[in-house]
């Protein structure tokens, strides 16, 4: 190992032994704020019946309205609300070129909401002490080398290690972390949030250590069967069965639509190889929301806390969610995360002291496809469809990928 390697991972070593002194009051200036924040906003009446039934009216007019002037091939979206579908409805054609309409049934890719089934993955393994956060990589990873053998799970769970967003190329999992080892940390390890798929793929990595079994085989037997997701798996897994959406591309709006082909879930693993059902993701949604997977600990980690940067500012993001009050709807606090990948623009939004949650799932992807789905989230909440919101995280859009 260099020597300047050396000298950060002992570094960074010295940090983790000093948080982990330092227990649970990592977590407790965020969580207490979080608290503070919703109870007043959770408590707010709920609207009356018809006021419900008029904006429920107006989110199928504003899809309807939306999918016909950013040209969207097909949309299906869900809204539960205290363990019911209040609003479920397919539009448009999963395949347009064979005539297809979408239904509830049509399986779409998922892309980077496989984050948050890996999150939960993760915790259900803590919560069976199989996987300790504070260990190091490499006492479930093999092949690592330099700063990355020492990166604790909890920082990589949490896009808080340094894991640079991009590498030179994009192979297989299997072939990757070659390429990974040999491209420096692209900041000091626990500093700040950095967005990278392939924390995401490590995390994989280390709960099929952990598990003993491949990835999907731990998320199958940990979330899939409990719930009775029988429609999730990946696009190569569900594309006998005739449901899977043709992906589509237009140039981020600069062109006509024209089929795409998903990225390889090879690549993608525990980033982003998932694709669901609408069906199937409402089962995911109410799973979470009545905490049927997780011990009420681990549900804690999965949505209000957050460990905090080096710097002692709060990360919003961890264990495959987003998590904030959003000002949007009235200051309620919003767990959430969206995928994009050539053909594929998937929303999870879920507000817990609500008991409730939308999912959204299309076969193009570009930011006024994602609006649709918020747009209609803050129907549901306020009656009015609001601003546009910043996307939740970058999109790194390949020339000619759509």
């Amino acid at each position: 190992m260099r020597p300047s390697t050396t000298k950060r991972a002992f570094s960074f070593s010295l940090l983790s032994l000093a948080l982990l002194a330092s227990g649970m009051s990592w977590f407790s200036g965020f969580s207490q704020k979080a608290h503070a924040q919703n109870v007043a906003a959770a408590q707010r009446p709920e609207p009356s019946a018809s006021e419900m039934s008029s904006r429920l009216a107006a989110i199928d007019a504003m899809v309807i309205r939306r999918m016909q002037m950013f040209n969207v091939p097909a949309y299906v979206l869900a809204i539960v609300k205290d363990g019911r579908t209040v609003f479920q409805k397919a539009y448009g054609y999963a395949d347009l070129e064979k005539n297809i309409p979408a239904t509830t049934d049509t399986v779409f890719g998922l892309a980077s909401v496989t984050k948050s089934f890996t999150g939960v993955t993760l915790l259900s393994l803590v919560d069976k002490g199989l996987v300790n956060l504070d260990d190091p990589l490499d006492k479930y990873v093999d092949g690592l080398e330099g700063p990355y053998r020492k990166l604790p799970v909890r920082w990589v769970a949490s896009m808080a290690a340094g894991v640079p967003s991009q590498l030179s190329r994009e192979v297989p999992w299997d072939k990757e972390l070659e390429i990974l080892n040999g491209t420096p940390l692209a900041s000091e390890p626990g500093s700040q949030y950095l967005y990278s798929n392939f924390s995401y793929r490590l995390v994989g990595s280390v709960i099929a250590k952990a598990y003993g079994k491949h990835y999907l085989e731990a998320v199958r037997e940990t979330i899939l069967q409990p719930l009775g997701m029988s429609s999730t798996a990946t696009t190569v897994i569900m594309e006998p069965t005739g449901r899977v959406a043709q992906a589509y591309g237009d140039g981020q709006g600069q062109g006509q639509l024209h089929p795409v082909s998903y990225k390889n879930p090879a690549v993608t693993t525990a980033a982003g190889m998932l694709a669901s059902t609408s069906n199937d993701m409402i089962k995911y949604a109410n799973g979470l929301l009545s905490r049927q997977i997780l011990s009420p600990r681990a549900y804690q980690l999965l949505w209000y806390e957050r460990p905090p940067l080096t710097t002692g500012e709060p990360n919003k993001w961890a264990f495959g969610f987003a998590a904030a009050p959003n000002p949007a709807i009235g200051g309620l606090y919003q767990v959430s995360w969206n995928g994009g990948t050539p053909g594929v623009a998937s929303l999870l939004l879920l507000v817990p002291e609500k008991n409730y949650g939308l999912v959204a799932l299309s076969n193009l992807r570009k930011r006024d496809v994602y609006e649709i789905g918020k747009t209609a989230h803050r129907l549901f909440f306020t009656g009015a469809e609001g601003q546009p919101e910043p996307p939740a995280q970058p999109q790194v859009i390949v020339p000619g990928e759509d």
